[in-house]
């Protein structure tokens, strides 16, 4: 397994989980994360999952966190390790380190007591950081995400096409090699005002163009209808999710319907 280096002994997370589910019961964690499927747009075959946070991850437990004194994230990337350990080798699963406003600085110590923990490897995994938390040049930030992306995790620059977008980002993370894939936002797709759809739509254009300039991955979110899923399909965007696609399952769920996919893979495989 990838050795992701940290200083200092990481602090042990298993307290943190249970204050999360409120429980240790391993049904009422799977009933407060689920698992939204992401799929590969030129197959249509599930490529991962993306961990989503149940509706009060932000806010129902702030005030046990600042007693604790916990990072935010921290809950979040301890669920998305247990969940990952379970996925089968070829499925990634994503997780938003975009509940942070700066890029969490001892993430490493922590990553890596959970990689061990749930014997995981760092490859099994993609973190999704907002433009917010990567656009800040410091020694802690390049050092962190030059590990990640050495012990093979994926990093994804969620949220693109909303709010400040600098295109001067995505080139200069690309080519120092500290990004991975880009994901287009939501918001590109969901407009009522023609105008403005084809806006949102000659931006996700241009973004899946440099994506492949820059030898990222290109994802969408937000991928709700028909006529999205085949214009991201017709500028060759990669991977997407959204309810054209997959709803939010839970783990159990999510397992239960790869079987039949993978089954059929190597059905016809044999077949062949």
């Amino acid at each position: 397994m990838p050795v992701i280096p940290v200083s200092g002994p990481p602090e042990t997370t298993h307290r943190i989980t249970s204050h999360l589910t409120g429980t240790h019961t391993r049904q009422r964690t799977e009933a407060s994360f689920c698992i939204v499927p992401r799929f590969s747009l030129s197959t249509l075959a599930v490529a991962g999952g993306d961990l989503c946070p149940p509706p009060t991850f932000s806010t129902g437990r702030t005030t046990l966190r600042r007693r604790h004194k916990e990072p935010v994230w921290l809950p979040l990337i301890s669920e998305g390790c247990r969940i990952a350990a379970e996925f089968p080798p070829d499925c990634r699963l994503a997780l938003p380190v975009e509940a942070a406003d700066t890029f969490p600085d001892d993430l490493l110590p922590h990553l890596a007591s959970l990689l061990s923990d749930n014997q995981l490897e760092t490859s099994r995994l993609d973190f999704e950081f907002t433009e917010t938390s990567l656009a800040i040049d410091n020694e802690i930030l390049i050092y962190s995400l030059a590990a990640l992306r050495d012990a093979g995790a994926g990093l994804v620059l969620s949220g693109f096409g909303t709010g400040l977008t600098s295109l001067s980002l995505l080139r200069d993370r690309s080519f120092s090699g500290l990004l991975t894939a880009v994901k287009l936002d939501r918001h590109l797709f969901c407009h009522d005002d023609p105008a403005h759809l084809q806006a949102g739509q000659s931006i996700a254009r241009a973004v899946v163009q440099l994506g492949g300039d820059f030898g990222l991955n290109t994802r969408a979110e937000g991928v709700d209808t028909p006529e999205t899923l085949h214009f991201l399909q017709s500028i060759g965007c990669q991977e997407g999710r959204g309810n054209c696609l997959g709803k939010p399952q839970s783990l159990t769920d999510f397992l239960k319907d790869l079987k039949p996919a993978r089954s059929g893979v190597r059905k016809r495989k044999r077949t062949s």
